[in-house]
């Protein structure tokens, strides 16, 4: 099992720098977060001399437009290129946003049989995301395949295999665990995405929210997951100053690693 760090976590530094701090708190590599930076050719190189510090293991397309691509489906096949240069085995990618009107998206998505295939990933496996209900008052369900079940059996006729979001699942009042065994029966589950939640808050930093943690985790030892776990938490779950972040992190790591029973080397 590896574990990673999302590089969504702390976006606002630069991109070696968090390279360097999920290096320095011991984690296995990167869940790279594509983004605007992205825009510019050349930033694709500085990412390649951070696979030198810690590997890409996992990278999320896009989920906001990045100019320069085109299209939603345009923007994975772009990303799956750059898995291939920094030898990154895993995409993860949202499903269409009704909300959002990514209409010209929607109609790819479900004309495609085979995503594999259709984008051209090969010796790469694409992953579907489940999705959030979002509001505080009046929750919406703004993504096509909002309900986990029908995104399962979306992905297993289509090709796709599955990162699982601890939190996305958590804002519909389900115990992590179910959503997890769904995921985890179908024999494609990849990555999961794992941060703490509460009534009103989500991507919150283990410990911090209602979520199980150690059920959970404890519950992926006992069936032997050997997939990814990536730490996404919202920026400002991580304190400013380094010297307090590389604490923070190092504990959410410690966490997962002694409730997933594993050593101080991974």
């Amino acid at each position: 099992m590896k574990i990673l760090f999302s590089t969504g976590c702390i976006y606002y530094l630069p991109i070696r720098e968090i390279f360097i701090l999920a290096k320095e708190a011991g984690f296995d590599g990167c869940d790279l977060v594509i983004d605007w930076h992205f825009n510019k050719p050349e930033y694709l190189y500085t990412v390649k001399e951070c696979c030198q510090i810690l590997p890409v293991y996992s990278i999320h397309a896009p989920f906001l437009k990045i100019d320069t691509w085109g299209s939603k489906t345009n923007a994975i096949i772009q990303t799956v290129r750059i898995a291939q240069e920094l030898n990154a085995g895993i995409i993860n990618f949202h499903p269409p946003s009704w909300f959002s009107a990514e209409l010209i998206f929607f109609k790819s998505f479900r004309k495609i049989e085979d995503f594999q295939k259709s984008l051209g990933a090969e010796g790469i496996r694409l992953t579907i995301e489940n999705m959030p209900m979002v509001g505080k008052k009046l929750m919406l369900t703004p993504y096509i395949l909002n309900d986990y079940k029908d995104l399962i059996e979306y992905g297993l006729k289509r090709n796709l295999d599955f990162t699982f979001d601890t939190t996305h699942l958590g804002t519909f009042g389900i115990d992590p665990v179910v959503g997890f065994l769904s995921f985890f029966k179908t024999g494609r589950l990849r990555n999961i995405h794992i941060s703490d939640y509460n009534e009103t808050e989500s991507h919150l930093i283990l410990g911090r929210g209602n979520m199980p943690v150690a059920k959970f985790l404890n519950t992926l030892r006992r069936l032997n997951y050997n997939g990814m776990i990536t730490l996404e938490v919202s920026t400002g779950e991580l304190p400013r100053a380094r010297e307090w972040m590389i604490k923070m992190m190092k504990y959410q790591l410690s966490i997962l690693k002694f409730h997933l029973g594993l050593d101080n080397h991974g």
